[in-house]
């Protein structure tokens, strides 16, 4: 069982990764990485109400993308846009501006959850 600062450290760590992947182009690592950094990021600000979504490997997903449908319905758009690069780059992982474009749209989510459930991640 993780907390929040577990959560927030491995979401930081994965977002240092994709930077890391960027700039050596390997892209498709980069959308996998950003779409984890994301989902960490959800970890972290739901562990505060005592959830844990790993901990049900099968429906994590899922339950991940209803917890922030919930609590911020307005970065879903977000959320869909990581997961539609995240399946174009793992296609072939050739699209150096489709990276770019996850690691905006993550840092853009994790400075909003940040912000909005106090857990700000630092290096952003």
């Amino acid at each position: 069982m993780g907390d929040v600062n577990q959560h927030r450290n491995i979401a930081l760590e994965n977002l240092k990764g994709a930077l890391h992947e960027l700039k050596d182009k390997r892209f498709s690592n980069v959308g996998l990485l950003s779409l984890r950094a994301l989902e960490q990021m959800i970890e972290a600000c739901a562990s505060k109400e005592g959830l844990h979504f790993h901990e049900q490997p099968r429906t994590a997903h899922k339950n991940r993308r209803s917890w922030l449908m919930t609590h911020h319905p307005d970065l879903l758009d977000s959320w869909d846009r990581l997961w539609g690069i995240y399946g174009e780059l793992g296609y072939g992982g050739i699209n150096g501006e489709r990276a770019e474009q996850a690691l905006a749209v993550l840092k853009d989510c994790l400075n909003e959850l940040g912000r909005r459930e106090k857990v700000a991640v630092r290096g952003l």
